[in-house]
């Protein structure tokens, strides 16, 4: 098959979706497809793409409208040049510009992949959108019962396909990682280390973290919340943690190209998001063995095994997150035991290799359906 992605996320962001396109894409390669992603020109994610992906097309495009004529004839061509079989689009702009671009005289099918819930009740949506994809892919069964309580997309045209990720190439272990640690952030060797991985956004839930922090560290004080990942609301983060002194307790430590370090040299992992239909980086968190503590929203339940891999807190409840994450730090053979078990859950749940067979099935499928159907 000849497969494009679109991802117009903005030039400075690499989110959860970011990666899964390109874990997808040099998976799909190496099964002898071919591949291209279409993504902002000079863009955090084209970077990181050039840096991992050898084998990959690259198309970088200046996006700007959902419908901007230009784009849409750019996309067309391409299809129509390199004989795409399958476009996969991101947000509601890449459905509506590889959508409207497949459409236009092209065999190409078009598959929404969704990462978040991306339905509205505006007009447009409901009359456009349905007639722009021929399948939709999401990672969680939340996540497909918010897109199809839209009213305007029905069921059997949603496949859920978990995701899933490879092994960690030459991982230090914990004692050399945690090492490595303390010397990198010149943490204290008795510190407890806790990562929150990812972007600044009210998604994420960081601000009610922080606001929990101020009474956690007085039970915890060596406690180090390491904040992987970058957004716009980061001098709103730093600016509330100032105000609550904690200063101390918290590192912002940017967009990392690689979290291996910060993942396998930590003791927990801490999510707080107030939405969140899967959770890639809980996922990376199990992989590197790290008890998980985290909101009970979206598809994180389905992710984790509460109270096995993962002790569960109602979103936004700053009171409830206290009492989860200080039963957690309270017990190293509890760290101890959830991690192993949330390893083990990732192993025989999330393999990277399963999503990728995952998908090739569904888009053979997907052309097969309309051969049979056309």
């Amino acid at each position: 098959m000849n497969i494009l992605f679109i991802d117009s996320i903005e030039k400075n962001i690499y989110g959860g979706m970011e990666e899964w396109i390109r874990l997808v894409a040099n998976g799909l390669t190496r099964m002898g497809h071919s591949v291209t992603i279409c993504t902002r020109k000079d863009s955090e994610f084209i970077k990181r793409l050039e840096d991992k992906l050898t084998k990959v097309n690259l198309l970088p495009l200046e996006i700007s409208g959902d419908f901007n004529p230009s784009t849409i004839k750019q996309i067309r061509n391409y299809i129509l040049k390199k004989e795409i079989d399958i476009v996969v689009a991101n947000f509601n702009k890449d459905l509506r510009l590889g959508g409207l671009a497949a459409k236009l005289g092209t065999r190409a099918k078009v598959i929404w992949s969704l990462g978040i819930n991306l339905t509205s009740e505006r007009l447009i949506h409901k009359l456009l959108t349905p007639s722009l994809f021929d399948g939709i892919i999401v990672p969680s069964l939340s996540l497909k019962n918010q897109i199809v309580a839209s009213g305007y997309i029905k069921a059997e045209m949603v496949e859920i396909i978990p995701i899933g990720i490879s092994e960690t190439e030459n991982r230090p272990g914990k004692k050399i990682a945690r090492e490595q640690l303390q010397e990198k952030y010149k943490l204290s060797e008795d510190s407890l280390i806790a990562v929150v991985s990812g972007r600044f956004v009210e998604q994420k839930g960081q601000k009610y973290l922080v606001e929990a922090a101020s009474e956690i560290v007085k039970e915890f004080p060596l406690l180090k919340i390491l904040l992987l990942g970058d957004g716009p609301l980061r001098q709103e983060l730093e600016a509330q943690i100032n105000e609550l002194n904690l200063n101390d307790s918290f590192i912002f430590c940017g967009m990392l190209k690689d979290l291996s370090l910060e993942l396998e040299g930590a003791d927990l992992m801490i999510h707080p998001s107030v939405e969140e239909p899967f959770g890639i980086a809980i996922l990376e968190g199990m992989r590197a063995g790290l008890p998980v503590v985290a909101s009970s929203v979206g598809g994180i339940p389905e992710v984790v095994k509460e109270n096995e891999t993962a002790l569960l807190f109602e979103p936004e409840n700053v009171t409830n997150m206290i009492e989860e994450i200080s039963k957690m730090l309270s017990s190293e053979s509890l760290r101890l035991q959830f991690g192993e078990a949330g390893y083990k859950r990732w192993q025989e749940n999330f393999k990277y290799s399963q999503m990728i067979d995952a998908v090739d099935s569904y888009f053979l499928s997907t052309l097969n359906r309309e051969k049979v159907n056309g």
